[in-house]
């Protein structure tokens, strides 16, 4: 499992939004060092709960700021958001599966990889004045 560290890379210029990314890589790699110590079972419920904090303030967060300030993609961005909110939906309603840590590390990974690294990267881009990357 491949942890993830944060680098300015990561930023999208928004202190809060930043930190409470920042938030969620605290998460995946208390999850991956579960995994790795055999403590994954104890672990798992607590980082939901934690994950459903996080999803409930900085999702709609993140929303409220790209509706205020205009961004063009802002309903496809929601949508993504969507995704999130119905797959930690459904991680949460397997709560008793041996495997509901690493299922959860590997969506918290495709999520950073996927919607953090490029989608996130994307309103950055178009607040900083820059193009979108094609």
């Amino acid at each position: 499992m491949e942890l993830f560290i944060w680098s300015e890379e990561c930023s999208v210029g928004i202190p809060e939004l930043d930190a409470q990314h920042r938030q969620l890589l605290e998460v995946l790699a208390e999850l991956v060092k579960s995994t790795k110590s055999g403590e994954s079972a104890a672990f798992a419920p607590i980082a939901l709960e934690r994950l459903e904090k996080y999803g409930t303030r900085h999702l709609l967060r993140e929303e409220m700021v790209l509706r205020i300030r205009g961004y063009p993609h802002y309903l496809e961005h929601k949508a993504e958001h969507e995704v999130y909110r119905q797959k930690f939906v459904a991680l949460q309603s397997n709560l008793a599966r041996r495997d509901l840590a690493i299922r959860v590390v590997n969506f918290l990974g495709e999520w950073w990889k996927s919607h953090i690294m490029i989608s996130d990267q994307e309103y950055a881009r178009y607040f900083r004045g820059r193009p979108p990357a094609p």
